[in-house]
């Protein structure tokens, strides 16, 4: 067994601290073994003063050094990919064939942000005083609090350091605790790309050390991905205080298939939303609705594909669908499944906690005939779970995609370009899919969704400059 033990990472150092937590590889829990320290408040005070006193040098430093810093990053992920996919693989049970296509889009979005670097555009305007002029320019926050989840260990980071960067701030951030070590690999590539010391720091622990994070009176805006219940603490957390802030908190995302849809393709799109990385995308399906008319063909072909999938170890190149990421999140699962088996109405037409998985494995589960009001109509269930739901037309499918409090991710099939623009502007959701998985996203577009899934600012692409800059208006008279 490979044990690993980490630290924190601190003005550039590394910063030891008791053993606390542990995160074991969820296919096989002999193979490697993760020790992890716990930041309390102190810790973080010295993370803050740190990013604080960065800030103050790192700011001014030009942008192309930002940028040159940026692109050394990039390039040091894509020499470091394979090392970096094996780890993801076994510290989270991504398959390393999606942990490879993650380290290459964190890289990518490093190499976008170097670019946006040298793009920070402000205004000039004419005042409407004769003789004024007003400067409109883009200043750096300060100090970013910024805590991130384990199902994307390294994209994620990714969009939210790089950006945070490139505009001037400087970050004190938390990584999951079920992801530490790929952060800490992350972090130390940021260090060796010769990132300023302080601009970046890296606190390790749980929820109490996001809390000190978000309670710290240093921290200048706060930016979160996670689980609804916390993303509610952080942004009290931060309204308390009155900082920017963006939390980003997933969804129980529908996916559309219209009669008129090529079957086998909508078939395929579900299958990947839904099952593909073990359901543990916040933009998966979990609610699969279908025009009655072609909902058996619909469910017998589903259910077929699903059958084929191959669950195994994340490493073989065969398994397209790895474990749950801990014990904690199959117990969880479980619990929510076990809910919707004993709710009436709904029929189990493949999977379910019946199934016998070892390790951190669960079985990809469907179920068939389920009603607005089922539990995985209203929270959502982070793994290889949905549903269909069926419905007459097209009206009560739009009808049944907005029923929902979320709306990060929804997907529409169809063959009708009347359908596909009338579900464009009338879909609530922050993203729309035609013909495409709801779950796949682009890093150089704004990423966000509306009501209980996302609150503040959108995050990646040029969008993410309204969240990491203020403002500034000058009104200059000579």
């Amino acid at each position: 067994m490979q044990i690993i033990h980490l630290s924190h990472h601190i003005g550039g150092t590394d910063v030891s601290g008791t053993a606390v937590l542990q995160q074991q590889n969820p296919a096989k829990a002999d193979d490697l073994q993760i020790t992890i320290p716990v930041a309390d408040a102190h810790v973080v005070e010295q993370a803050v003063t740190a990013a604080k006193t960065a800030f103050a040098v790192f700011r001014d430093q030009g942008i192309e050094k930002r940028a040159d810093a940026l692109a050394k990053v990039q390039q040091l992920i894509v020499q470091h990919s394979d090392e970096l996919s094996q780890l993801i693989a076994r510290e989270t049970g991504k398959t390393f064939a999606d942990a490879k296509g993650e380290v290459g889009r964190a890289a990518r979005i490093f190499g976008f942000f170097a670019g946006e670097a040298l793009r920070i555009v402000g205004e000039r305007l004419e005042s409407t005083r004769n003789g004024a002029m007003v400067e409109v320019e883009y200043a750096p926050v300060g100090v970013i609090g910024q805590i991130t989840p384990w199902n994307f260990p390294i994209a994620i980071p990714a969009w939210k350091i790089a950006p945070a960067l490139a505009f001037g701030n400087t970050v004190v951030w938390k990584p999951s605790e079920i992801s530490s070590a790929t952060a800490a690999r992350l972090m130390a590539l940021i260090h060796e790309a010769g990132v300023l010391p302080g601009a970046v720091n890296m606190v390790l622990g749980g929820g109490e050390t996001g809390a000190a994070i978000c309670a710290n009176a240093g921290i200048d805006a706060l930016s979160f991905t996670g689980s609804q219940a916390t993303g509610k603490k952080v942004r009290l957390a931060a309204m308390e205080r009155a900082i920017p802030v963006q939390t980003e908190m997933g969804g129980v995302n529908a996916l559309l298939v219209l009669a008129d849809a090529d079957v086998d393709a909508a078939v395929e799109n579900a299958l990947n939303g839904a099952f593909f990385a073990a359901g543990e995308r916040c933009t998966a399906t979990s609610r699969i609705v279908v025009e009655q008319a072609i909902a058996d063909e619909f469910v017998s072909k589903l259910v077929a594909r699903v059958k084929q999938l191959k669950l195994g170890d994340p490493l073989d190149a065969a398994t397209q669908i790895g474990p749950l990421a801990s014990p904690n999140q199959k117990a969880l699962i479980s619990r929510q499944t076990a809910k919707m088996e004993q709710y009436p109405g709904a029929q189990l037409v493949c999977g379910g906690t019946a199934v016998e998985m070892p390790a951190c494995f669960f079985a990809p589960t469907l179920f068939d005939h389920a009603k607005a009001d089922d539990p995985i109509a209203l929270e959502e269930i982070f793994g290889p779970v949905a549903a269909v739901f069926r419905v007459k037309d097209y009206a009560e499918g739009l009808a049944m995609v907005n029923n929902s409090r979320f709306g990060l991710s929804a997907g529409l099939c169809t063959n009708s370009l009347k359908y596909a623009e009338h579900f464009k502007r009338y879909a609530k959701s922050g993203m729309i899919m035609i013909n495409l998985p709801t779950a796949g996203i682009d890093y150089h577009v704004p990423f966000g969704g509306v009501g209980a899934s996302s609150y503040g600012a959108r995050e990646q692409g040029r969008a993410a400059k309204a969240f990491y800059t203020v403002a500034k208006t000058t009104y200059l008279k000579a």
